[in-house]
């Protein structure tokens, strides 16, 4: 073969070798840069879902602190509402036990009805003594007995009654009634304990709220 056609040849394989390299080295290239975009559109996806789902997990933490303070507030009140409930029926439990006894209930009549007759006398002529119907015995037939004869000296006309319903007794004289009972007694002791317990519990809520 001549030798300028051998050259030819040599010349043709060079440059088609050349070529082949930087088609392939302009297709790498191009390659390399349309996947940094695909990389860099995937990351920026991503960061974007990560960013929106942060902001989700706080709006869903927001609703549930919000729900979990008013349960808690709810139940505070509920648990309030129960103990306040609980102390007045124990407390009413106790003083109606209390009450039901003949010696106490005679002692609490001597000790309250003079005190009230000394003021009501000039201003009264009668007045009725309200006991249990169910409460029977000497010791308290001779207290009555007793108070009707103090209030008699008094210029008071008094009225043994025995149709109270619960235990303790009602003293009434001229549209007044001075009420010792279960439930006033209950109420007057509740109301010097449950402030305290409504303290305790109404900060709770406060601060819960």
């Amino acid at each position: 073969m001549p030798k300028n056609i051998e050259a030819f040849v040599e010349t043709l394989k060079s440059e088609g070798v050349d070529a082949g390299k930087k088609a392939a080295e302009k297709i790498q290239a191009d390659a390399q840069t349309q996947a940094d975009q695909i990389i860099a559109k995937a990351k920026a996806k991503a960061n974007q879902m990560i960013v929106e789902a942060d902001i989700e997990a706080g709006k869903i933490k927001s609703r549930m602190d919000s729900s979990l303070e008013l349960a808690t507030r709810d139940a505070l009140l509920a648990l309030k509402g129960k103990l306040s409930q609980l102390l007045n029926t124990l407390l009413a439990k106790e003083v109606g036990k209390t009450l039901s006894k003949e010696d106490t209930l005679a002692s609490v009549l001597r000790e309250v009805i003079p005190a009230y007759a000394k003021n009501d006398a000039e201003a009264s002529v009668s007045a009725d003594i309200v006991v249990p119907k169910a409460l029977k015995g000497k010791l308290l037939d001779s207290t009555l007995k007793e108070l009707v004869k103090t209030l008699k000296n008094q210029g008071i006309q008094a009225d043994v009654k025995s149709s109270l319903a619960q235990a303790g007794f009602e003293y009434k004289i001229e549209g007044s009634t001075v009420e010792v009972s279960t439930d006033s007694v209950t109420a007057l002791l509740a109301d010097m304990i449950d402030p305290e317990l409504r303290h305790i519990l109404d900060s709770a809520i406060a601060n819960k709220a």
